[in-house]
């Protein structure tokens, strides 16, 4: 599923709303969700599950074309948890 997936399930469920609107408005949960996380705020969908940023720490790694060993910088990582709901389904 994508995007324009969202916005046809929105505009199909939605009898008075142009497909536009309902594009505008799945842009609008995702980029509110985006900005959140940014933040470093934790997202919190219920029934669905919560968006969380994650920081990983470096870790070492082997260069395959030489063999030598490398450090791979840490960097920041969102994680899904799903809601109880979700995960029995």
């Amino acid at each position: 599923m994508n995007k324009n997936d969202l916005s046809k399930a929105v505009y199909d469920a939605h009898g008075g709303m142009s497909y536009a609107d309902a594009q505008k408005t799945v842009g609008l949960i995702l980029d509110t969700i985006k900005a959140r996380l940014t933040r470093g705020e934790k997202v919190l969908l219920s029934g669905f599950g919560c968006f969380r940023v994650v920081s990983r720490k470096d870790r070492k790694g082997i260069n395959p074309k030489t063999g030598e060993s490398i450090r791979i910088p840490g960097r920041k990582a969102i994680r899904f948890k799903p809601s109880r709901y979700l995960k029995s389904v």
